[in-house]
């Protein structure tokens, strides 16, 4: 007997193909690394954006803060130049029998009036130490260093003239110098 032949009908037949049949891993293990790298690059960017502006705000107080500390140096500086200023300019040296000018010691005229600027020195001296300045924003680290400088050095003038010592206000270069370096002008 020969084998009988399948005859098509009328109906279409389809047949399924083989990979709608199998599914393939590949395909699918591919898509979900695209949207694991998609997700983590979008949480990097969005952690970055909070970072920069976390950055900014801190930078923005920072800066404040140094601005507040340069202007209570700018005050006890005029405030201890007025009242110390004072006796330096009012009183003028004597000449000797020689015709040499007498030395004055001027600090010991001005220690009184040093011992009462001396607070309000030492509380802007107090204002730039407390300060505190990231590492990172330069220009920030180089003002604050200046005016802590500075104020340092005002204190210690001021407290050497309270204590009768021998150094007026105005004769000191490295005072001056630092004194520049913040930007108080004068002197």
């Amino acid at each position: 007997m020969a084998p009988q032949l399948d005859l098509l009908g009328d109906e279409p037949v389809r047949w399924p193909r083989v990979r709608d049949r199998e599914p393939d891993l590949r395909r699918r293990r591919a898509l979900g690394a695209h949207r694991r790298w998609w997700c983590v690059a979008a949480v990097a960017l969005i952690l970055g954006g909070a970072g920069v502006v976390a950055d900014g705000n801190m930078r923005a107080r920072e800066a404040a803060a140094v601005a507040q500390c340069e202007r209570q140096l700018q005050a006890a500086t005029g405030h201890a130049e007025r009242r110390l200023g004072l006796v330096s300019n009012y009183l003028e040296p004597t000449l000797t029998a020689g015709g040499r000018v007498q030395q004055l010691h001027l600090a010991d005229l001005m220690s009184a009036r040093a011992g009462r600027v001396l607070p309000r020195v030492q509380r802007a001296d107090r204002v730039c130490s407390a300060v505190r300045v990231r590492p990172w924003h330069f220009s920030l680290v180089d003002r604050h260093s200046a005016a802590t400088a500075y104020s340092a050095a005002l204190v210690t003038l001021v407290q050497i003239v309270a204590a009768q010592g021998t150094i007026p206000l105005t004769d000191d270069a490295t005072l001056q110098r630092l004194r520049h370096q913040v930007g108080i002008g004068g002197g």
